[in-house]
């Protein structure tokens, strides 16, 4: 005969030879009540089985995640690798985008996130050690293969780091199409956006962009100005002929850019118009950037 078991929890609580009962349930079957206890041994046995289980899991997922990532850097190098032996190929063998194109490493990965970020930083990073035609067939490459579509597409991302690295990427490269997209994000709430867009208007036209901010009410803090700086000395970005011209501006911030700039270039050309600014200017701070950049410029001739 079938026995049904139905269980009856009872709120007491009493001592056993084997410790302190936390309840008494009673399991109902068709035989009368049947007493199960639930002692402190019971729930001790619990409570290590859980912490095993736990463990357990913890353990297998830190397996998972070290032997995905042994994965992902294994095949990091392997894609760097492929990648450079094709740009080394484009660059120096007489290769077209079009030939790039069709190899079949490329076929078969170009459309994955990986290869794409790996071969614009590889971009990136020729452009910077290559110039004259080299840096135009790299720049090339960037437009014609697919990859300045895929940093655009970044700056249609919510989240603000994937603006700034889109970009970078692209004014890095220089591809000026993108320009009006990057200036349209120069009132970004976020500060970092902001910044990079100033960045990114210089490195795709000149430093003759800090013009268009000769009367603005814009501040330009230490941060930011070390930043262009940075710019200009790593992309090698020359001196326009009408940088004296920031002179002029009442904005405070620009015109200390400007003295730093010319400080940067060093151009015997800028002395005369830093000298007549230093006879009318009031301001110490100013005057002692003016003062360290006349005194250079004295030396030199």
């Amino acid at each position: 005969m079938d026995i049904i078991l139905t269980t009856v929890f009872s709120p007491l609580h009493f001592l056993s030879n084997e410790g302190l009962i936390l309840y008494r349930p009673l399991v109902a079957s068709s035989e009368g009540l049947i007493p199960f206890y639930f002692t402190v041994r019971n729930l001790l046995l619990l409570v290590i089985f859980c912490l095993v289980a736990v463990s357990l899991l913890f353990f297998l997922m830190t397996l998972y995640k070290k032997v995905y990532r042994i994965r992902e850097i294994r095949k990091k190098k392997e894609y760097q690798e492929q990648i450079d032996e094709l740009l080394f190929k484009f660059l120096f063998d007489e290769s077209s985008v079009s030939e790039m194109a069709i190899h079949p490493f490329f076929k078969e990965h170009n459309g994955e996130r990986l290869f794409q970020q790996l071969t614009i930083k590889a971009l990136i990073g020729l452009h910077h050690n290559y110039s004259g035609i080299y840096s135009k067939k790299l720049e090339q490459f960037f437009a014609e293969s697919g990859l300045a579509a895929y940093s655009l597409s970044k700056l249609n991302s919510a989240n603000w780091a994937h603006i700034v690295e889109g970009i970078r990427d692209l004014s890095s490269l220089k591809y000026l199409p993108a320009y009006p997209r990057i200036v349209s994000y120069k009132n970004h709430p976020n500060s970092y956006v902001q910044t990079e867009v100033l960045l990114g208007m210089i490195k795709l036209k000149g430093i003759s962009e800090l013009l268009k901010f000769k009367n603005s009410g814009v501040y330009f803090n230490d941060w930011i100005q070390s930043n262009i700086l940075f710019v200009v000395k790593n992309y090698r970005i020359p001196a326009p002929a009408n940088l004296d011209e920031l002179l002029e501006s009442r904005n405070r911030s620009v015109f200390l850019l400007a003295v730093r700039l010319m400080n940067y270039y060093s151009l015997p050309e800028h002395y005369e118009a830093l000298t007549r600014m230093f006879e009318k200017m009031d301001d110490k701070v100013l005057k002692k950037e003016m003062s360290l950049l006349l005194n250079k410029t004295e030396q030199l001739q």
